[in-house]
């Protein structure tokens, strides 16, 4: 059977339900579900066998090609993610309690752009290659202009009060440009292919690209961004605009592979009838349990990586003094990238929640075993780190197919798919859990007398901010990491045999022509 929904020309040129004949208005729920129908029968006439066809093929290198797009991601968002805090504190001598307060603002805003560009693209018309890909090729840019206008050096010589304006504004605008593009690109793993093993390679793939992408990037910019006065490590802020030009450039090429090399296959033409509002989007995740538990998953993850990432630039440049230490940790997902191949068919057998539940039970054991060892060593502790991240990591490989095993559910109960906003739902929750990793680290900091720095001054911090630079280094990936493996082995309903049967349900659906 032919994935794709759209028209043929028979149904395009059918007549659309007309109002109601009582009343003149909006037409019947029967009138619009048998359109509804009409449209899935006529795109998928030709399920002879109920066999799943893909058209065009899938291609093995379509996962590679959706990789790519989110390394480019993270030429922006580890950017940004792991260096927005210090480059405000230590290049533009903002108060780090301020900072935080500017990156909660940002990524607060940013979960509401999220869901309401993945409501949009949800809307959007049908285009010649699809409803998503639009966004990502044409919404690139601005995000490009934001790296560059983030970066800028002379800013460090204005007055304090226009320094904090600046970058508020700049970082807001950064987070929404990039939720402009990223939240379309999510979306791209659920329309590619109905085939689950097909989406599992795609949502493998998107985790290989995160973890590439980290890797690339965390690894480039400890070796660049830093210099060395009087014996201390300080941040290299002129050097960052040319970070930022070449990353821009980077981030359009990923990109442009990424929309040549992946195919929306599943296309549903929406009439004027069929858009859901947003509030019954909205019902839909947050009464369906799963939804529910990946998102308070979600959360937990991201603020649990992006708190250790805050911090772990001011441990290696304030706690160990070895920034080059901190490259080598860029490689600590390097044992995830070896498995990914492996990933989906072990996840296959014994089903995602049960093999990233014990793997993120195991991952939060390391990090409290490194709490109580207080390790004075960076490389100790980049061993340390290695180990403690693997469960973690393939949890990131794989929480793309949870998704999608969710957009299915959804639409078995529902008889509705919203990828888009189901996509952005979840990114809602991450980019709460982005906001307090945001705020929080400021928090601390600032409790802990942490004095700032404008580029070029070399300070030497308190024992008691190096002590609790390291705790919050460890504890708090340990708890996040903890109550992951909690909700998804004890709330998260969806077993690898639940998810299997319902994409044979929406199988035999769409050979039936239905939804």
């Amino acid at each position: 059977m032919h994935v794709t929904t759209r028209r043929s020309k028979e149904v395009r040129d059918a007549p659309k339900p007309s109002g109601c004949a009582e009343c003149g208005r909006t037409p019947h729920t029967a009138s619009i579900r048998e359109y509804e129908r009409n449209i899935m029968t006529a795109a998928t006439a030709d399920a002879a066998t109920g066999k799943v066809v893909e058209n065009p093929p899938f291609k093995k290198t379509e996962p590679m090609a959706y990789a790519m797009g989110d390394i480019g991601n993270g030429f922006y968002f580890q950017l940004v993610t792991n260096y927005a805090m210090i480059y405000m504190t230590d290049a533009l001598g903002i108060n780090p309690l301020i900072a935080g307060w500017i990156i909660f603002a940002g990524k607060l805003i940013s979960a509401f752009t999220d869901f309401g560009t993945g409501v949009w693209a949800d809307n959007a018309p049908l285009r010649k290659d699809g409803r998503y890909h639009w966004f990502v090729r044409n919404l690139r840019y601005p995000l490009m202009a934001v790296i560059i206008l983030t970066f800028l050096p002379f800013v460090s010589s204005w007055a304090l009060p226009a320094r904090i304006t600046y970058i508020t504004v700049i970082y807001i605008l950064g987070v929404a440009f990039y939720s402009s593009t990223s939240a379309p690109y999510g979306s791209f793993a659920s329309v590619s292919t109905p085939v689950v093993k097909h989406r599992d390679e795609m949502a493998a793939g998107r985790g290989f690209g995160s973890t590439a992408g980290g890797i690339i990037v965390t690894f480039i910019l400890p070796l660049v961004m830093y210099t060395t006065v009087d014996g201390k490590k300080i941040l290299n802020g002129p050097v960052l605009i040319w970070v930022a030009i070449i990353f821009a450039a980077l981030l359009w090429i990923c990109y442009e592979i990424t929309l040549r090399g992946t195919v929306e296959r599943i296309r549903v033409e929406k009439g004027t009838h069929e858009h859901v509002p947003l509030s019954k989007s909205l019902k839909y995740m947050f009464s369906n349990r799963a939804m529910v538990a990946l998102m308070l998953a979600a959360l937990l993850l991201i603020f649990a990586q992006m708190f250790a990432g805050a911090v772990n630039a001011y441990l290696y440049k304030d706690y160990f003094n070895n920034t080059t230490a901190l490259a080598i940790l860029a490689f600590q997902n390097i044992p995830v990238l070896i498995v990914a191949p492996f990933v989906p068919a072990i996840c296959d057998k014994y089903g995602k929640k049960l093999v990233c539940g014990v793997l993120l039970v195991f991952t939060t054991v390391v990090y409290v075993v490194m709490f109580f060892l207080h390790i004075t060593n960076p490389y100790v502790f980049v061993g340390f780190s290695i180990v403690a991240i693997f469960g973690n990591g393939v949890f990131g490989l794989m929480v793309w197919s949870f998704i999608t095993d969710i957009i299915d559910d959804i639409q078995v109960k529902t008889h509705t798919r919203e990828d888009g906003t189901v996509y952005t739902g979840y990114m809602f929750a991450r980019k709460i859990g982005q906001a307090l990793s945001g705020l929080l680290p400021g928090v601390v900091l600032a409790a802990t007398g942490y004095v700032t720095a404008t580029s070029g001054q070399a300070i030497t911090q308190s024992a008691d901010t190096l002590n609790n630079i390291y705790a919050v280094a460890t504890l708090a990936p340990a708890i996040g990491n903890g109550l992951i493996a909690i909700i998804l082995l004890f709330m998260y309903p969806l077993s690898g045999e639940i998810s299997k049967k319902n994409a044979a349900e929406l199988a035999a659906r769409r050979a039936a022509g239905e939804m």
